[in-house]
């Protein structure tokens, strides 16, 4: 699942761009996609990873009074098949993925505020032994402080699992997750950086992870 940056974001819905790639490194890990206006209020998401995660994605947005914006995302991933490829050798095996976020903004002065659910369907692409199959919840709110140069942002997410595998509850549990923020408003050369710190927490045991995890993440949207 791609997050989209603050940076990117205000670029779509301000209309100062036609499109943004944007992109993510965190340790080993690297994510980069598109993002790019459909209409007014919608636009489209093109995007992989470094794990061999490749997805499409729509949002759409309604500003329903001068200060308050709803929001929806829908997006399709595959990811490679780990336990196929692994036992058998056989690539190229596929697990599917149907993403929503639904959301609401608040724009108040120099401040926003947003707050949203998720839900996440994963299978397999072999039905006779499944592994990876779960349904992923999460509940999120955040706030952004605007200055004149640069943003400071705060995100809290709880996530939720339940396991639909032949799996012995593997793919299940609670979570929480902190993140914390800045980037800059105006662009260097067509391009917005951000950095970011994260705590991700389990509630005992969550997809077999029990300890805490924090991560580090720069990142950023070039315009054009």
């Amino acid at each position: 699942m791609y997050k989209l940056s603050i940076a990117a974001a205000c670029l779509l819905f301000t209309g100062h761009s036609a499109a943004a790639v944007n992109f993510s490194i965190e340790k080993d890990f690297v994510e980069i996609g598109l993002t790019a206006p459909l209409t007014d209020e919608s636009y489209l998401f093109i995007g992989a990873d470094s794990d061999d995660w490749i997805g499409i994605g729509v949002g759409y947005q309604y500003q329903t009074a001068a200060h308050w914006r709803l929001n929806a995302y829908y997006e399709y991933g595959l990811y490679d098949d780990w336990f196929i490829e692994e036992v058998t050798s056989i690539d190229g095996i596929k697990t599917s993925s149907h993403m929503i976020d639904l959301s609401a903004s608040l724009f108040w002065q120099k401040y926003s505020f947003k707050s949203g659910v998720t839900a996440e369907r994963i299978r397999n692409g072999f039905t006779w032994i499944t592994i990876d199959d779960t349904n992923k919840y999460s509940v999120y709110t955040g706030a952004v402080r605007y200055f004149e140069h640069i943003y400071l942002a705060a995100r809290y997410e709880h996530h939720y699992a339940t396991d639909e595998s032949d799996m012995l509850d593997f793919n299940q549990g609670h979570a929480n997750e902190w993140e914390v923020s800045i980037g800059t408003m105006k662009p260097i050369w067509h391009f917005y950086p951000y950095a970011k710190v994260g705590l991700f927490s389990p509630n005992g045991t969550y997809f077999g992870m029990e300890s805490s995890q924090v991560t580090w993440t720069i990142g950023g949207a070039f315009s054009f």
